[in-house]
């Protein structure tokens, strides 16, 4: 019976700090990660064997065009699990759909709004070793069709470990592939119940490349 007890406030203090680390980073910490982060994508775009664009696109490429970064678009959102939802067909740009699950309802506050978004699982890699605790964000905000992509944006997230606690860091939100008019790519769009009635002023903005 004590074992068990003092396991119990090990996990505990465990989940604890690994709490207070989130909320911990700092400013520079943040930053740093995201110019890392925007580093590694533009070395990709550059790459003539990685890059989405066209060759007409990567000839007039220089850099990604980003908002600056902003820690009040990095949030710590709700996570509520939703084990009993079934796979479903998401619709692509082409017409064609692909099979994801809802893992899960994110809740969070910005810019005075509460907010909520769905996480989901890509059942084609669900039970890949490499990829499987990755999680698929895709969503709209009123900034679509002005400043960034009109048919919305993705981030790639991992599941938390604490299970209740998921970092949302909307400066990392990124183009789908088929925004640079290589017309080999098909992207997923955002399901209705992920479209925000704010803006989100973070990420990476409309591409205006060549095609």
């Amino acid at each position: 019976m004590r074992k068990s007890v003092h396991l119990l406030f090990l996990i505990a203090l465990m989940f604890a700090a690994n709490n207070n680390l989130i909320a911990q980073t700092t400013k520079k910490d943040i930053i740093k990660d995201n110019l890392s982060y925007r580093a590694d994508m533009n070395k990709e775009f550059a790459d003539t064997a990685e890059t989405p664009l066209t060759k007409e696109g990567l000839k007039a490429f220089k850099k990604i065009v980003f908002y600056p970064i902003k820690t009040k678009y990095r949030v710590i959102a709700k996570l509520v699990l939703t084990p009993d939802e079934q796979p479903f067909e998401m619709p692509r740009s082409k017409g064609n759909t692909a099979t994801y699950r809802k893992y899960g309802e994110a809740t969070f506050t910005l810019n005075g709004k509460v907010c909520k978004l769905s996480v989901y699982q890509y059942m084609k890699l669900i039970t890949d070793e490499q990829y499987k605790n990755d999680l698929f964000l895709p969503f709209k905000d009123l900034t679509n069709g002005k400043h960034t992509y009109g048919g919305g944006r993705f981030l790639e997230l991992v599941i938390p470990s604490s299970g209740e606690e998921l970092i949302i860091d909307f400066n990392k939100a990124f183009n789908p592939l088929c925004c640079y008019h290589n017309p080999k790519y098909s992207c997923p769009i955002p399901p209705q119940e992920n479209h925000l009635q704010v803006k989100i002023i973070a990420g990476e903005k409309k591409y205006k490349g060549k095609e």
